[in-house]
């Protein structure tokens, strides 16, 4: 039966509690995936009647940014009216955010905005430390009675469908979970919010409209959470090229969001691209010799002759930048029989009567066809479109052949008249969720229908892990480079990424371990971790390698490949003291002879060894010079997928940025007395920037602090 349509909130949620009554445990996806008002709708009952018992099961839950000063209220508030315009708050998250969650509503999350609840003490006791494939397991212990989704609408061959839209990840598998539960006798309900932002993606994204019970449809849509781009610094920039080295053609890709992973898809892209400035750009940066055999032996610095294929759990924008720079374009195909005819090379000449054979003989089909296997064989391009079947006979236009393989003459009409020219139903890409900048959602709106089918979302039970069609995964993910990036990192190859050595969680585990794990489980699988060598701390730099930490995300048994913008430290199956020698080589220099030092003390380094001369230049000011050129020549944007921000207000982010950075322990900024001098009299370039943050024409004493504040951080980053 289709889906209940609803016009209100309100009147959705009224039918939820008449259905479901007082005692809601809601399952909805992470990121943009939750349907907002329906949520908000659900809290306001359950703070307006203590008899609602509400807990709430999800991760990854988006808000506004939220400025934590004058002059960060000054520059967000405009954007955040430009870009989230539509976007509505999440009730729950402004209750968790203040700490007034009242004791009927309960929020579990298996992972956190990065370093939004650090020191939120009902969030951090309420999160559930789980890796991604595992989350479903959590949330059907939860006994959830309530799935809620943000979906879509269109069609899929002529038939209207609901869809999945961003998130297939977990909830192919709840969905599938409540409908089990429901037949066991519980009271289960699921309930859809459409928004026609959402693109309408496939894979197992499209559904029936009668997989939902209720569905809310009204003038008022839910926006889609759209983050802009992040800047990328020069060290990001010089470990997404250092990773891009390490990417095999006709291999697999794996990355996440952020700076760092738009870093390595814009890298990867310019080796593709514009390949001979690539390899200008990488022997600038310099390799070892090491580095380069390790290159030689895993990846390459030419173009993507064959293409890669894309298994992630997040489908970014980067993934779509290759797809349409013709890098992300390796077909793999969910069907073990065409997959293993494909990696034989069967089909390299086109559709031919022998290639039929084989599926013949691998026994996917049989002699005598039936209207099923009519139908699978055109699904893969085998037979042609205008094919049909009728009462065991091939239909093509107005000729009959008899539907049997055994006939030679049959054989031989089919091979004139009935087979296609190429394989169809191919994907480059199986992802679980996305997520990104408004142009991302507008590319994918956008994107040919014929195209975007090549991107295949669906469970991350399928692109997390091995089990399962385990043959078939194998054969997809050869050459598999699984990307991630970590916080810290020891000296010994262990890797922090979701946590403080204090205990508290800064995001989550996600997928990462996930991924390294199946990394080693891959003949040619390689896990790649990303590490900013150094990062600011009180106005100081910082070491992020460090001997030892007291959280660890990846145990140093897993370890494999550690990047940092300073080189490539390969620690597979090396032994102690090689590992720690290749960590320090990675290092920031101003920090290495402390890491010497600590691991001769614990007998983990001999006491003659000696740093190389190679590794003991490792300074951001290196990095930066390095590529300083590419970035003025646009070849190394800052913005390497553009940015919904203006010219101004990415200048004015990063000047502010530095100056957060160059604060010491007591709130005082180090700065250069040029600064302090240009601070004391505002430029005329600085106009367009104070105007901007409505400082030009100052009426408070504390307005003319602000204004020199800003000149200041203007002038530090020699913007003016």
């Amino acid at each position: 039966m289709a889906a209940v349509t609803y016009d209100d909130p309100s009147t959705i949620v009224d039918a939820i509690l008449d259905e479901l009554g007082t005692e809601i445990v809601v399952g909805t996806p992470l990121g943009i995936g939750k349907p907002n008002r329906i949520l908000n709708e659900l809290v306001e009952r359950a703070l307006a009647d203590p008899d609602i018992d509400l807990s709430i099961w999800t991760a990854l839950t988006l808000s506004k940014p939220e400025p934590g000063s004058e002059l960060e209220r000054r520059l967000l508030e405009p954007i955040s009216e430009r870009l989230f315009e539509g976007y509505q708050n999440l009730r729950y998250a402004e209750l968790l955010d203040e700490e007034a969650l009242p004791e009927n509503i309960d929020v579990h999350q298996f992972y956190f905005p990065p370093g939004r609840h650090m020191d939120n003490p009902t969030a951090q006791q309420a999160h559930h430390s789980v890796n991604f494939t595992h989350a479903l397991r959590a949330f059907r212990e939860a006994e959830p009675n309530l799935l809620l989704q943000l979906i879509g609408v269109g069609e899929r061959d002529g038939e209207r469908m609901y869809n999945l839209g961003s998130n297939t990840d977990l909830s192919l598998d709840l969905i599938e979970s409540m409908r089990a539960a429901r037949e066991s006798g519980r009271e289960t309900m699921i309930a859809g919010e459409l928004t026609r932002e959402m693109p309408f993606m496939y894979g197992d994204a499209p559904v029936p409209t009668d997989t939902f019970d209720a569905v809310l449809d009204s003038e008022v849509e839910t926006a889609l959470f759209g983050p802009p781009n992040e800047a990328v610094s020069y060290a990001d920039q010089a470990i997404g090229l250092r990773v891009s080295t390490l990417l095999r053609d006709g291999g697999t890709l794996q990355i996440g969001i952020g700076a760092l992973g738009d870093a390595v898809g814009w890298a990867t892209q310019l080796r593709h691209t514009r390949t001979d400035t690539y390899r200008e750009i990488i022997a600038a940066l310099g390799t070892t010799e090491a580095e380069s055999n390790l290159i030689d032996r895993l990846g390459g610095l030419g173009p993507f002759e064959e293409g890669l294929y894309g298994a992630t759990e997040m489908f970014v924008q980067a993934f779509l930048e290759l797809f349409e720079a013709g890098v992300l374009s390796r077909e793999v195909y969910d069907d073990l029989t065409i997959q293993r005819l494909v990696d034989e090379g069967v089909f390299d000449d086109g559709i031919t009567i022998e290639a039929l054979d084989r599926l013949l003989s691998e026994g996917a089909i049989s002699a005598e066809l039936d209207a099923g296997a009519v139908e699978q064989l055109k699904q893969w391009g085998v037979f042609a479109e205008e094919v049909s079947y009728e009462e065991g006979q091939l239909r093509i236009g107005g000729e009959a052949i008899p539907a049997n393989l055994g006939s030679p003459q049959a054989r031989a009409a089919i091979s004139d008249h009935a087979l296609g020219e190429s394989l169809s139903g191919g994907r480059v890409l199986h992802g679980g969720f996305f997520m990104g900048s408004p142009q991302f959602y507008e590319q994918l709106r956008a994107l040919d229908p014929e195209r975007r089918r090549k991107l295949a979302m669906t469970s991350v039970q399928f692109t997390n892990a091995l089990y399962g069609p385990q043959e078939l995964k194998r054969r997809q993910r050869r050459h598999a480079r699984f990307v991630n990036t970590g916080m810290k990192a020891t000296a010994t190859g262990g890797i922090a990424s979701d946590g403080t050595a204090d205990g508290r969680v800064v995001s989550g585990v996600g997928g990462q371990f996930n991924f390294v794990n199946q990394a080693h489980e891959l003949d040619g699988g390689r896990s790649i971790i990303m590490i900013r060598a150094v990062r600011p701390a009180d106005g100081r730099p910082e070491s992020n390698i460090v001997w030892n930490y007291g959280h660890i995300t990846i145990p140093r048994h897993l370890r494999d490949i550690v990047v940092t913008e300073y080189g490539i430290a390969d620690l597979r199956g090396k032994s102690d003291a090689e590992v720690i020698a290749e960590m320090i080589g990675v290092a920031d220099s101003r920090f290495q002879d402390d890491l010497i030092s600590q691991a001769k003390a614990a007998g983990k380094l001999p006491a003659a060894w000696e740093l190389p001369d190679h590794a003991r230049h490792n300074y951001p000011g290196t990095v930066e010079s390095t590529l300083e050129p590419y970035r003025e020549q646009g070849v190394l944007p800052r913005y390497p997928y553009g940015s919904d921000l203006t010219a101004e207000e990415r200048t004015l982010a990063q000047a502010l940025q530095g100056l957060q950075a160059r604060l010491d322990d007591e709130g005082l900024p180090d700065l250069s007395l040029a600064g302090l001098g240009r601070a004391l009299f505002a430029p005329s370039g600085a106009e367009p920037y104070l105007e901007r943050m409505d400082l030009a024409s100052p009426s408070t004493p504390m307005e003319f602090v602000y204004k020199r504040l800003v000149v200041l951080a203007l002038a530090e980053e020699g913007r003016i």
